[in-house]
């Protein structure tokens, strides 16, 4: 039953978003009518899931009514709007647009569609790998799940006690999209799914770029390919990180940003995407306080185009801004309220004010923003051409394979030396603009928190290739992209940790879960897994300390039991006031801890069952109730 809840759900908001951006952009080209609708999917998911969740309503049923309305308000909407005939039309022409895509490609022969192959592998893993494996990338299991089993668990996306600082405070777009795919079910096999439709949204926005550097079809959708097959992308779409979300949605705020006339459409819906990314991590935010001069520019040109309708394009644009402070904003004005910090639990100095946290902002990011630290510059440049890539737990190393320093790179800075002297300065200067404002963020060395540089330079490849003119230059620069993508996707294979342990068992009985479990350190091992699933119920509590790291590990896989804080700050008798009235079932305290000593004292009610691995963290049963 909650599959078929998920699925039938799922396909309502799918329709619902694609009918509204047919509605709204019916004279748009079709990628951009495909990108408005998967930004207008994930707004409304977002708003059905955020606005139960500030309420404390976020419950299985209530989603599934406030998803059945709102969807099905919205495909209401555009079925008046355009009418039934237009709509199957546009659908039929829809469907049609892989076959023309791939007769293009035929046509022209365009050998850079060889990176078509590498993309499809990295999505058809991905969700292979979701499917079948529970959570084990790092940060995934540390932070980013618990986020979405809190708001499960409480019925709220409000703060919760917890000694894992980076639960609170974050944005979380990607996680609350995460409640969807897990609540509705009431299992957590889809929570990294989130991912997977922002991949396809930043190869959908790369694209659309290069039609817009006019582009062919067959190359436009091969480049975008490209940044699809990205390690850097491909390895972290089948996780619930964030910045696969955020680098989509910046590549496509900046897309609709940069049109030449800015309309309605390309305004409002480079504020839906602004939106959507400071919603998503804290460079939303820092990037839209760097792009708002521009942004007060292109507002102003349009106000001085608007003779007459000056008052329609004010309005249009507070709605639209409403909008981005609706799903980017709740965050930070939570953050503001609790502790005067909008960055929590970033400890930092802004504008020469310190604002107070618990971790220093270096600690977490690593040099600060704009190179700010000695050598910053230069171990970028060393990330992207280093021997070998670190390509698991996280891409850091090499994450744009060798396609970006061998070629776009060097694309991209042709391109922006002459962009002064082209008659298509706008779109060429816009490049270099996109890759700088990419790179100003912390850690800018690591490559997953920048995608929007490889896009520009995908964007300039496209240029340059049309620059060559001669087929006799543009099909070896097409084979050397193909051959650049499809190899660098063949090395960062490595990443998909989870590959090997698929396939014939050696040992009977040994699931491919537990093959996982073994050979990810930071796991809890398979019988303690099984263990959690066998023996917690409904509503049975789990208690943890400040030892525990990787959290995501003490929810059962249909989130029925409980996870609750419980510290020992010294009082002995307060520590076992509070274990007493929470009634735990396991108690998870620090390894020769007063904690621990306390239960151990009490020998015969707290069974001691396993050690948590990558923590100084030991589980214990409750044997009984009245102790």
């Amino acid at each position: 039953m909650g599959w078929t809840l998920w699925a039938l759900e799922s396909l309502l908001a799918v329709a619902a978003a694609w009918a509204l951006s047919t509605a709204l952009l019916r004279e748009r080209p079709t990628l951009e009518r495909w990108m408005g609708a998967l930004l207008i999917g994930s707004a409304s998911i977002l708003t059905c899931v955020q606005g139960l969740g500030l309420v404390g309503q976020l419950g299985r049923p209530q989603l599934a009514v406030a998803g059945l309305l709102l969807h099905g308000g919205l495909l209401a909407f555009a079925l008046r709007r355009v009418g039934g005939a237009e709509l199957l039309s546009r659908l039929r022409a829809d469907v049609g647009a892989p076959p023309r895509l791939l007769r293009d490609i035929h046509q022209r022969q365009e050998l850079a569609a060889w990176a078509l192959v590498p993309a499809a592998c990295a999505v058809i893993v991905s969700c292979s790998i979701i499917w079948h494996f529970p959570n084990w990338a790092w940060d995934v299991v540390w932070y980013h799940v618990p986020k979405t089993n809190y708001a499960v668990q409480t019925g709220s996306i409000t703060w919760v006690e917890t000694s894992v600082w980076y639960v609170n405070g974050y944005p979380e777009l990607t996680e609350l999209l995460s409640v969807w795919n897990v609540l509705l079910p009431r299992h957590t096999r889809l929570d990294d799914l989130s991912q997977v439709p922002f991949g396809v949204l930043g190869a959908l926005a790369v694209a659309a770029w290069c039609r817009r550097a006019s582009a062919s079809p067959a190359l436009s959708a091969s480049l975008g390919a490209m940044w699809l097959a990205l390690p850097a992308v491909a390895l972290q779409l089948h996780t619930s990180h964030a910045d696969v979300v955020a680098g989509s949605l910046f590549i496509t705020a900046f897309y609709f940003l940069t049109e030449r006339d800015w309309s309605p459409s390309a305004r409002t819906l480079t504020l839906l995407a602004m939106g959507l990314y400071a919603g998503t991590k804290v460079s939303g935010l820092f990037h839209l306080a760097l792009m708002s001069p521009l942004l007060l520019a292109r507002g102003a040109e349009v106000l001085s185009r608007a003779k007459g309708r000056r008052g329609r394009v004010l309005g249009q644009t507070a709605l639209a801004l409403l909008l981005l402070l609706w799903l980017g904003a709740p965050t930070y004005v939570e953050n503001v309220a609790r502790t005067g910090n909008p960055f929590w639990p970033a400890r930092m100095r802004v504008l020469g004010h310190e604002l107070e946290g618990p971790i220093r902002a270096e600690d977490i990011t690593g040099p600060p923003a704009f190179f700010g630290s000695p050598g910053a510059f230069r171990r970028m440049v060393d990330a992207w051409t280093a021997p070998e890539g670190m390509y698991w737990p996280d891409v850091r190393e090499r994450a744009y394979g060798w396609l970006f320093p061998y070629l776009l790179l060097p694309a991209l800075l042709w391109v922006s030396a002459f962009a002064v002297f082209s008659r298509e300065r706008f779109l060429r200067l816009s490049l270099p603009l996109l890759a700088g404002l990419s790179v100003l963020v912390p850690a800018a060395w690591w490559g997953r928190f920048t995608l929007g540089l490889p896009a520009a330079g995908l964007v300039a490849l496209a240029v340059l290739h049309r620059q060559l003119r001669t087929r006799y230059l543009q099909v070896p620069l097409s084979a050397l992209a193909a051959f650049l993508s499809v190899a660098s996707f063949a090395k960062a294979a490595v990443g998909y940790q989870v590959l090997p342990t698929m396939g014939r068992r050696a040992v009977p009985g040994l699931r491919d879960t537990d093959r996982v479990r073994e050979r990810m350190g930071w796991l809890w091992p398979p019988h303690a897994a099984r263990l959690r699933e066998e023996e917690l119920e409904p509503g049975d509590v789990v208690a943890y300390d400040n030892t525990t790291t990787f959290l995501g590990e003490y929810w059962t896989l249909d989130l029925r039991n409980r996870v609750e804080f419980v510290n020992h700050d010294g009082a002995d008798d307060v520590y076992l006031d509070r274990l007493r009235a929470l009634k735990p079932r396991w108690v998870s305290v620090g390894r020769d801890s007063p904690a621990e000593r306390l239960l151990l004292d009490r020998a015969p009610v707290f069974e001691r069952l396993f050690d948590c691995p990558s923590s100084g963290a030991v589980m214990y049963r409750v044997t009984r109730d009245d102790w």
